[in-house]
């Protein structure tokens, strides 16, 4: 499906932060559409672009942080909204690469 090999689960991340820009906006959603429906990429960090904590990449990722961004559902869960590692290393999702300097 065009994911990257996971990586160590212990890399930190932000949830939500598809585009690894280290800022949470609307930029995350249309990333993480653009690369489900355009080819649009590299997807650097599957994780963090899992913002519903499901264990895949789907519609419903962009869906939950538009969401949290515009209609006040809840926030994506850990980690969030600091750095941190995934608590939820069952999934096949891994993370190449986030940038972890301020």
């Amino acid at each position: 499906e065009g994911l990257p090999d996971p990586e160590p689960q212990d890399l930190p991340f932000r949830r939500g932060d598809s585009n690894v820009d280290r800022s949470g906006d609307v930029s995350d959603p249309v990333f993480t559409l653009g690369w489900l429906f355009l080819g649009g990429g590299p997807m650097e960090c599957a994780d963090a672009a899992d913002s519903n904590d499901d264990g895949s990449l789907d519609v419903t990722d962009a869906i939950y942080l538009l969401n949290y961004l515009f209609l006040g559902a809840p926030a994506p869960p850990a980690p969030f909204p600091e750095l941190g590692p995934d608590p939820t290393p069952e999934d096949e999702l891994g993370c190449a690469y986030y940038p972890c300097d301020p």
